[in-house]
C-alpha cells in the first residue's frame, strides 16, 4: 500500500446526489436493443467524465490523487431506529430508475474508480468518516455534492463544490444557508429541522431564529440548558416543550464520523482509463455521444479488436501521390473546373494558417474529382511563389457556388466558413464525417486520418509531419509548397474516396435519410450559427433558471 502524502488530494464523490440530478436532468432514454431505462445512467456518465476531466485539467490548480465515489446502501439506516420517521415522507423510487442503479454502479467501475457503499449508513456518513482520516493524515479533500448536510463539513483543507450551481461552496454561502459558521450549523438544523428529511426540529423556530438563537448561547444544550430564560414566552415554552425533540434531530443530523468503513484510502489512488473496459460499457450502454467524447479525451481504441469494419477495406486504386499536381498559374485551374462540372462532383479542402475558420487565413486549396486524382492551388505560403488569392477565388466561385455540383468535405462547415469569408457561399454540400456518424455513430473517432485506416487501408500523412511539434512546430503557411501539395491533394483523394464508400453504405444500410433529412441540413445552419451568432434573450433565460432551481429544490426534498 502507498503512503498518504501530505501533498495527495482526495475528491469524494456524492453519488447518490448525483444519481437523481442525472434522472431528472434529462428526458425518459432507454437502450434500443432490450428497452432498459437509461436516462439517469447516461446522466451519470456524464457528469462523472465531465468532472474527471475538468479535474485534471490546467485550470484546476488542485488536481486529485486519489477519487471515489460514494452511495447510499438503502432506505433504511441506524437513524430510523432512532427516529422511526426519518425519511418517511420520501417517495419510493420511480419505476424506470430502480432498475438503473445497478448499472450505475457498473458506470463507475467502468471509469476505473472505486465505488463504495456501507449497510445501515449514508453516504454522507462515510465521506465524514472519510474526511477525518484525510485531514489527519495532513491531506486535502474535494466534496462534491449539493447536499446542504456536508455544509457542516467545511473546514481548512476541506473543500466543497456543488455541481448544481458549478461553484466551490465558501464560508460566506454556509453563514448564508444557516446564519452560523460550519462548526454550528448541526446546532442550527437541530432546531429547524428538515422537512425533506422529516427532521423534526422545534416547532416554530426556522433557520433564521435557530441562527440567532445559536449565535446567543453557542450550542442546543447550552441553549436548552438556559431556555427558562428566555424572556419570549411562546418561544420558551416551545423550546421547553420539545427538548426531546431537538435532542432526537440532532442525533439525526449529525453525521457519523466513525462508520466502520472497509475501503482503505490507498484504494482511491487515481488509475488511468482503461479504454477497453470503458468503451465496452458504453458501446453496450449505446452511449455513442459519450463514447465518441471519451475516444476524443483517451485516444482510440484498438482498432482491430473493437471495430469489426477495419477488415472491410475499399477495394481501390492504391493512394500515392503519383497523380497529385501543383497548380503553378491560374488558368491551369480551368480543366479542374471543367472536369469537376462535367463529373458533377468534387472534393474541395482548404487549408488554413489557424484551426480556428473565423480567424484562419486561406494558404490553399486542394480538388479531387475522380480517385487517385489530385491538386493543390497554392495561395499563401510565404517561402514559395503562389497564385493571388484573388485569382483563385474568382476562378473557383462560380464552381463552389454551382448547386447542381456536389462539394465533399471532411467536416465541411469549417471551409464553408473559410470560404464565406472570401465571398464564397458553398451550396449542395456532402461531409464525409457526417456520414461516417451516421453510420457508426460511436464506434470510432471520425476524423480523416482514423476513417483512411479503418475503410481505405491507408495511413495518411500527419498534419504533424508537416508542421513539426513543440519549440520546432511551424505554421502551415511556412510549410515548402511541394510538400503541401502532397499533403493537401491527398486530403482531397481521400474525402472523394471516403465518399464514394459512405454513400453506398448510407443507402444498403437504410441509413441515407437520416443523413440527408437530419445531419446534412445543420451544416449551413450551424455555420451561419457562428458567422453571425444567436440571439440570446437574457430575461426568458434568466426567468426559465429560477423556475428550474425551484423545480430542483422541490425534487430534492422529494427524493434526496
Amino acid at each position: 500500500m502507498s503512503k498518504i502524502q501530505k501533498t495527495d488530494h482526495f475528491y469524494l464523490i456524492d453519488g447518490s446526489g448525483y444519481i437523481f440530478r442525472a434522472y431528472y436532468a434529462l428526458p425518459p432514454l432507454s437502450r434500443k436493443s432490450d428497452g432498459l431505462p437509461t436516462g439517469a445512467v447516461s446522466g451519470f456518465c456524464s457528469m462523472l467524465f465531465k468532472l474527471l476531466e475538468d479535474s485534471k485539467s490546467n485550470q484546476n490548480l488542485q488536481k486529485p490523487t486519489h477519487f471515489a465515489v460514494i452511495f447510499d446502501s438503502a432506505r433504511k439506516t441506524f437513524r430510523n431506529e432512532i427516529y422511526s420517521d426519518y425519511k418517511a415522507n420520501r417517495s419510493e423510487a420511480p419505476d424506470d430508475l430502480a432498475p438503473q442503479f445497478e448499472y450505475i454502479r457498473k458506470s463507475v467501475l467502468a471509469f476505473n474508480l472505486p465505488s463504495v457503499d456501507l449497510p445501515n449508513y449514508e453516504a454522507d456518513d462515510l465521506i465524514a468518516t472519510y474526511v477525518d482520516q484525510i485531514i489527519k493524515k495532513g491531506a486535502k479533500v474535494t466534496i462534491v455534492s449539493s447536499d446542504k448536510d456536508l455544509m457542516q463539513l467545511y473546514q481548512k483543507n476541506v473543500r466543497i463544490f456543488d455541481p448544481m450551481k458549478n461553484k466551490f461552496v465558501t464560508e460566506e454561502d454556509v453563514i448564508k444557508k444557516f446564519g452560523v459558521d460550519a462548526s454550528k450549523v448541526i446546532d442550527v438544523q437541530s432546531l429547524a429541522g428538515d422537512s425533506s428529511d422529516n427532521v423534526p426540529g422545534v416547532p416554530g423556530i426556522g433557520i433564521k431564529t435557530a441562527a440567532e438563537l445559536i449565535n446567543k448561547y453557542g450550542t442546543l444544550e447550552k441553549l436548552l440548558k438556559s431556555a427558562h430564560e428566555i424572556k419570549q414566552n411562546k418561544r420558551r415554552e416551545t423550546l421547553l416543550e420539545n427538548k426531546d425533540k431537538a435532542l432526537i434531530s440532532k442525533k439525526l443530523v449529525t453525521l457519523d464520523h466513525k462508520s466502520p468503513i472497509k475501503r482503505h484510502l490507498d484504494e482511491f489512488q487515481l488509475k488511468s482509463i482503461d479504454k477497453e473496459k470503458l468503451y465496452k460499457f458504453l458501446r453496450e450502454m449505446e452511449f455513442n455521444r459519450l463514447l465518441s467524447s471519451a475516444i476524443s479525451a483517451y485516444g482510440e481504441p484498438d482498432l482491430t479488436s473493437s471495430v469489426p469494419e477495419t477488415k472491410n477495406i475499399e477495394k481501390q486504386s492504391p493512394i500515392n501521390n503519383k497523380n497529385y499536381y501543383l497548380i503553378s498559374n491560374a488558368d491551369e485551374i480551368d480543366e479542374w473546373v471543367k472536369e469537376a462540372e462535367e463529373l458533377g462532383e468534387v472534393a474541395v479542402d482548404t487549408e488554413t494558417n489557424s484551426l480556428d475558420p473565423h480567424q484562419a487565413e486561406l494558404v490553399g486549396i486542394s480538388l479531387s474529382s475522380k480517385i487517385g486524382k489530385a491538386c493543390y492551388i497554392p495561395i499563401g505560403h510565404k517561402s514559395s511563389k503562389c497564385i493571388k488569392k484573388g485569382a483563385v477565388i474568382k476562378k473557383l466561385k462560380k464552381l463552389l457556388e454551382d448547386p447542381s455540383v456536389k462539394k465533399i468535405g471532411q467536416n465541411i462547415k469549417f471551409d464553408f466558413i473559410v470560404l464565406f469569408k472570401h465571398g464564397i457561399t458553398l451550396s449542395a454540400m456532402e461531409d464525409t464525417m457526417l456520414m461516417s456518424y451516421v453510420l457508426d455513430a460511436g464506434k470510432n473517432r471520425h476524423n480523416m486520418d482514423t476513417l483512411s485506416e479503418l475503410h481505405l487501408g491507408h495511413k495518411t500523412i500527419s498534419f504533424k509531419e508537416m508542421v513539426g511539434t513543440g519549440k520546432k512546430e511551424i505554421n502551415f503557411s511556412e510549410v515548402e509548397v511541394e510538400k503541401a501539395k502532397d499533403y493537401a491533394a491527398e486530403d482531397a483523394d481521400v474525402t472523394f474516396r471516403l465518399y464514394k464508400k459512405f454513400l453506398k453504405n448510407l443507402k444498403s444500410e437504410k441509413l441515407i435519410n437520416i443523413y440527408e433529412i437530419f445531419e446534412k441540413p445543420l451544416i449551413k445552419i450551424l455555420a451561419f450559427m457562428e458567422i453571425e451568432g444567436v440571439e440570446i434573450d437574457s430575461k426568458f433565460l434568466t426567468s426559465l433558471s429560477k423556475k428550474f432551481e425551484k423545480k430542483n429544490i422541490n425534487i430534492r426534498k422529494r427524493y434526496i
